[in-house]
This record gives C-alpha cells, structure tokens and sequence, in this order.
C-alpha cells in the first residue's frame, strides 16, 4: 500500500530539512570550506559503510530492508552532492581534471579584457 501525502509541500521541506546538515555554508575559495566540507563528507560516508553492513550482517524483514537500501540510495545522492561541490570548489582554484592551471598575470589581465 502506497502512502499518499496530503501536502507534498510539507513533506518536501521536512525532507530538506533533514539533509540541510550536509549543506556547505563555507564560501568555496575559503580554508573553512575545505574544513566544514571535509567534516560532511566524512559522516556521509561513513553513514554509507554503516548502513552497508547492516545490510550484510543482519537478516531484516522486508520493511526494514527496503528503509535501509532506500537509506543507501539517499547516502550516496549526499556523497555525489559533496564530490560535485568539491569538483566545482576545486575548479575556481584552478584545479582542472587533476591538473593545476597557474595563470601568468599577463594571461589574468588578457581574461579581465585589460
């Protein structure tokens, strides 16, 4: 049986609400990111590896199952979020593709239009 929501807009605030921890408030170019990014990260996977061996080291009932592999889908939406954040923080420094671009100040001011 399927659960209907009256308020589809209540339920997505609640489901934003609940992952507003792993929001990065830090601005991208700041130490702060980097820390605060880290710390998300970090829970987000870890969460992952729990919840995967909760799934191999215990019988579940079908209910409980579905609520942990669903819990796992959400945990590695969070880990492509902060990987995408990271990927863009690491592309306004310069890093591109795992490359460093240093531009030389003639070529900043070429960008610039100076």
């Amino acid at each position: 049986m399927k659960k209907t929501y009256k308020n589809i807009e209540l339920e997505l605030l609640k489901e934003i609400s609940d992952l507003e921890y792993y929001d990065v408030k830090a601005p991208l170019n700041s130490k702060d990111f980097w820390k605060e990014w880290q710390e998300k990260f970090n829970r987000a996977n870890l969460t992952l590896i729990a919840l995967r061996n909760i799934l191999r080291k215990n019988r579940l009932s079908k209910q409980d199952f579905k609520k942990v592999v669903n819990l796992i889908k959400s945990y590695e939406d969070i880990i492509s979020y902060l990987n995408s954040l990271k990927a863009t923080a690491l592309n306004a420094r310069g890093y591109y593709g795992g490359y460093f671009i240093e531009f030389e100040e003639d070529d900043e001011d070429e960008m610039e239009g100076g």
